[in-house]
């Protein structure tokens, strides 16, 4: 089983989009997928529940109050081979001074509950849709994750947002083994993306190789609540974000 957080400081540079259509492409392909929504802001959550009073969230996970038996902790998604851990307001109320230690109860109950998962091999793929902030959720997530995408436009302000993020992360010592890859989203034709674009590859930082090209259908498909594959598979975005998958699906296969 590989965890993934999708992970950036900076809002808007498609980090909940990119969750939700992994997730969905990865299960296109046949894999078997959990998307857990760790932002409290629950858009991905939404996405696929839309108005659904979810039975359980990441939140009782984190304050031990959910089903010991952890299938019973999961909601369908709607799609076949995806289900979701759905997010909700509660998780404001978790304490993030009491993690800095790395010793939270909130971070052992995350841990305790992907190894029940693990154990079973229920899934091949985690998903992390992580807040723009650092969270008890969010650090939770982090220190559980394999790898972290950092899904970034080619700005400066993102790029600093990325820089920080990284440095928060590695802040946290050995609690974390997670690698870190960049997605450059929101790809256009201008000298500047192409400029940026190259920066990034050039800065040391490990960056796919797809990049997610601007595409209206994005937007679109936020309010449809359908993920790409199903609302519009012959967009770019959507080919993008099958190539993107192929990347992560042959790096959890090395």
């Amino acid at each position: 089983m590989r965890v993934i957080s999708i992970a950036n400081f900076k809002g808007g540079t498609g980090k909940t989009t990119t969750a939700v259509n992994l997730a969905a492409e990865l299960a296109e392909l046949g894999r078997r997928v959990l998307l857990i929504d760790a932002d409290p802001q629950h858009n991905a959550s939404t996405f696929y529940g839309g108005d659904y009073d979810w039975p359980v969230s990441l939140t009782d996970v984190l304050e031990g109050t959910a089903e010991l038996f952890w299938p019973d902790d999961i909601s369908a998604s709607g799609r076949e081979g995806l289900d979701i851990l759905p997010a909700d307001m509660g998780l404001l109320r978790l304490d993030l001074a009491a993690i800095a230690d790395g010793s939270s109860e909130a971070l052992r109950r995350l841990t305790d509950f992907l190894d029940a998962i693990r154990e079973d091999d229920a899934y091949d793929f985690v998903i992390f849709d992580c807040p723009p902030s650092f969270t008890a959720a969010s650090v939770a997530a982090l220190v559980n994750s394999d790898e972290v995408i950092l899904p970034t436009r080619v700005d400066a302000f993102s790029r600093a947002g990325v820089e920080e993020l990284i440095c928060q992360i590695r802040s946290l010592g050995r609690s974390t083994k997670a690698a870190f890859r960049l997605l450059i989203t929101m790809a256009d034709q201008t000298n500047l993306c192409r400029q940026g674009a190259g920066a990034l590859r050039e800065s040391g930082l490990l960056v796919f190789q797809t990049e997610i090209r601007s595409c209206v259908k994005v937007g679109e498909s936020t309010y449809a609540r359908q993920p790409l594959c199903e609302y519009a598979p012959r967009c770019t975005a959507a080919a993008d974000y099958r190539a993107l998958v192929k990347e992560v699906v042959k790096e959890a296969e090395c």
